[in-house]
């Protein structure tokens, strides 16, 4: 797979053949967060950019975490509880 990332603060675009592609959002440390609604799981094509997309930004430092959009709106306490875990984890890390 060929592909680049450009890296700014809070948005980055993936660049990766035939088009590009756009996570949902990137926090620090390296961490992005993916939402996904229905269009993300209607076909193989959908899985496979998905995909590609999580290679790009794992071969690049991100650390991916995606989240239905359904359990977005439904169980909201534990997608945050889930980010708030990561990102903890993720600064500990950094530190050491």
């Amino acid at each position: 797979m060929n592909g680049t990332i450009d890296r700014p603060s809070k948005h980055l675009r993936v660049t990766d053949s035939p088009g590009s592609m756009q996570p949902g959002h990137l926090n620090a440390p390296a961490i992005a967060i993916e939402i996904d609604g229905p269009q993300h799981l209607a076909s193989t094509d959908a899985y496979r950019r998905d995909r590609r997309k999580d290679t790009l930004l794992q071969e690049n430092g991100y650390f991916v975490l995606r989240f239905l959009a359904e359990d977005v709106g439904k169980h909201l306490d534990t997608v945050l509880d889930a980010i708030l875990r990561t990102l903890s984890h993720r600064r500990r890390r950094s530190v050491m």
